[in-house]
């Protein structure tokens, strides 16, 4: 191991080590109080009287500081294990030997993946429609300005349905859900999963070049984007539906990020969903699913837990923007559950009050840092916290219950999922040695639709179960010695930020397909500690000028919000290391400045720029720049619209921020609202 000394000393026994006339000689083991290496692996050869080899005995030496005695004594024993089946057979190759003694290989692929839990397969609409007929009146949706009841949601939902059914919808085709986070927008999901067919969520935020490349690529039969539609149903019946579909029958695609430069859709089944909700049910039966706060984009496969979990609880969804409508809130909120990522989660925790109404708090998307833990459990003293995992080509597939002090991990499988930490050659690694996670069981989705190379690349034959697959996630982890798994990186360039996968090859694809741009690189800089933001660099075609802000402005209109570089950076080249690759080191960190016209006019102008340029580190910021233009980001804008609100006494929506985004804008709603106050 490169950070460790290992010393490896052999020694060979003689007949006699000295002979001295008249003086009797002999041998005294010395041990030292501290060892002189990281590791020190002693090996003597044993002999017969005769001088003939009898065999090697041997010591491991080891720092505490280190190493505990557990961990030395199992490298003490891989070590032995080697070296008998090297002495075994010789020319075995040192990669083909093996380094996990049975007893181990058991404990890692059968006694921590013994998770088998048999779901008898009922569809969705069925699991919904039980429940209707358990609790038709209790409140399934509620959005702050409407509510619906079990059976009232079921009767909408049943004549879109039918709608669909007119048009061509049913198993095996899909239906673009294109609304506003809104209950129509979860009356169309719930519409299209009893007509059988497969949802597709598209951010209406989106730019119209990527939802028309989804829509291109699932081809639906319908496309809701019309709220409207939802007035005009009347005519249609609103009695259950008896639509036949199987646990193969597609449920939803999701669509995330691409390292080609085009998104990919993961196609996700009716049986995986139904087991993961099986699994939820079971895990929260103490009445957590009473009151959720669904604040999840329907983009994301945490929306299914929040949801479709919630309906089949028989709890009520309650509808947000986002998580940091949890900042909105009254501490008399009466929910019970509240899920979210944490670094979005982190925002909004300063400016909750204490919430003793929620039971859980499921955390998932990212990695979790102690200090999020620390600052939720304040601020949810009667809530037990999970940490969880799961790409969306395996919905979840681990939990941690969080508890002690040490650092939160990513747990232990959940029911009839299986995790195996592999080398390169599909090969279980030793505990806590790092390795490629695969997931197995039926959680693992069918494939990225219409993709069977990348499908092929990425679901792969599981060496362990006969005849099953398993998804390799390209998540670097280690067991713990109690069978839990230590998130520690990614072994590819794809990163998370604010709970969102993205291929940054995606990004630079975007970028150098722009006429003037020669090369293109994105990383992802953490110049604030905390403050997380994707950074361009370009360099341009020979001969021809790089517009940083109008290169920009061509992502925007090409990808989602939060992969669009929050600073693009012109280079006259890319810095390289000696082996030719991109030297990320090198990169420079970017500068944040706004425009140098639009001063401020007043006092309250002139605070609100100090104000915006502390939040986004620039050096700059006039009244009329935009704050997303300056490297902010939806996080960012909810921490400037609270300290707006404690600076100037004067509270201002979210949306309301992100619609106007400049300081003017600001300063003429706080100057309207001080009027208004002032007549009232």
């Amino acid at each position: 191991h490169p950070l460790f000394q290992v010393m490896l000393a052999v020694e060979t026994e003689t007949a006699s080590l000295c002979d001295l006339p008249g003086i009797e000689t002999g041998e005294q083991r010395l041990v030292a109080d501290v060892a002189k290496f990281d590791l020190s692996f002693n090996l003597r050869q044993r002999a017969t009287g005769d001088g003939t080899a009898a065999g090697i005995d041997g010591s491991l030496e080891y720092a505490l500081d280190l190493f505990d005695p557990d961990t030395a004594r199992a490298l003490a024993q891989r070590f032995r294990l080697i070296l008998e089946q090297a002495t075994a057979d010789p020319l075995t190759p040192v990669a083909d030997m093996e380094i996990l003694d049975q007893g181990e290989r058991e404990l890692i692929l059968q006694r921590w993946n013994s998770t088998a839990h048999a779901v008898p397969f009922e569809p969705m609409a069925d699991l919904f429609e039980a429940r209707v007929r358990k609790s038709p009146d209790a409140v399934a949706l509620v959005d702050g300005r409407q509510e619906l009841t079990f059976a009232e949601l079921n009767v909408r939902a049943n004549r879109l349905a039918r709608y669909l059914l007119s048009v061509g919808a049913g198993p095996g085709r899909f239906v673009a859900v294109m609304l506003p986070r809104n209950v129509d927008a979860l009356v169309a999901v719930l519409a299209v999963v009893k007509s059988g067919a497969a949802y597709v969520p598209v951010d209406p935020r989106w730019p119209a070049e990527r939802a028309r490349l989804v829509c291109d690529e699932v081809e639906p039969v319908a496309v809701l984007d019309d709220p409207g539609l939802f007035e005009r149903l009347d005519q249609w019946p609103d009695g259950d539906l008896a639509v036949p579909v199987d646990a193969d029958s597609p449920a939803y695609v999701i669509y995330t990020s691409g390292s080609t430069g085009r998104p990919k859709g993961v196609l996700v089944s009716q049986g995986n969903v139904v087991n993961f909700l099986s699994w939820v049910v079971a895990e929260f039966a103490g009445g957590e699913l009473s009151r959720v706060l669904a604040a999840t984009s329907l983009s994301f496969d945490v929306s299914v837990f929040e949801v479709f979990g919630t309906w089949v609880a028989g709890g009520c969804v309650e509808l947000a923007r986002d998580v940091l409508a949890l900042g909105e809130l009254p501490a008399t909120w009466p929910g019970t559950l509240v899920s979210a990522v944490p670094s979005a989660l982190s925002q909004v925790l300063s400016d909750v009050p204490v919430f003793d109404s929620v039971r859980a708090v499921v955390l998932a998307g990212e990695a979790l840092p102690r200090s999020v833990l620390d600052r939720a459990r304040i601020a949810f003293p009667s809530a037990r916290i999970l940490n969880m995992y799961g790409p969306t080509e395996a919905a979840h597939a681990s939990a941690w219950r969080a508890g002690g002090d040490g650092a939160p991990l990513i747990g232990s499988p959940l029911a009839d999922a299986r995790l195996y930490v592999l080398d390169e050659r599909l090969r279980p690694v030793p505990v806590g040695v790092a390795g490629e996670l695969y997931i197995g069981g039926p959680g693992v989705a069918a494939g990225y639709l219409g993709r069977p190379d990348l499908t092929s690349a990425r679901f792969v034959a599981c060496p362990f179960g006969a005849g099953e697959r398993m998804y390799r996630t390209g998540d670097v982890v280690r067991w713990t010695p109690d069978g839990q798994l230590d998130y520690l990186g990614r072994a590819d360039d794809q990163v998370k930020l604010r709970g969102f996968r993205i291929e940054l090859g995606e990004i630079e694809a975007v970028l150098s397909g722009h006429g003037a741009v020669d090369r293109a690189a994105v990383v992802v800089r953490e110049d604030r500690p905390g403050d997380r933001r994707l950074v361009a660099y370009a360099v341009g075609v020979s001969g021809t000028t790089v517009d940083a802000p109008e290169l920009r402005r061509y992502a925007a209109t090409r990808l989602p919000e939060y992969m669009v570089p929050a600073a693009v950076v012109v280079l006259d080249r890319l810095p390289l290391n000696a082996n030719g690759k991109l030297d990320r080191r090198a990169l420079p960190a970017p500068r944040y400045a706004g425009s140098e016209t639009g001063s401020p006019t007043s006092a309250i102008e002139a605070a609100l720029c100090e104000l915006v340029a502390e939040i986004v580190g620039a050096q700059h910021v006039g009244i009329d720049d935009g704050f997303f233009d300056l490297g902010g980001h939806s996080l960012l804008a909810a921490v400037l619209v609270a300290r707006i609100g404690e600076r100037f006494g004067v509270r201002i929506g979210l949306r309301e921020f992100v619609a106007q985004p400049t300081v003017r804008a600001v300063n003429e709603r706080i100057t309207a609202r001080a009027a208004e106050s002032a007549q009232a």
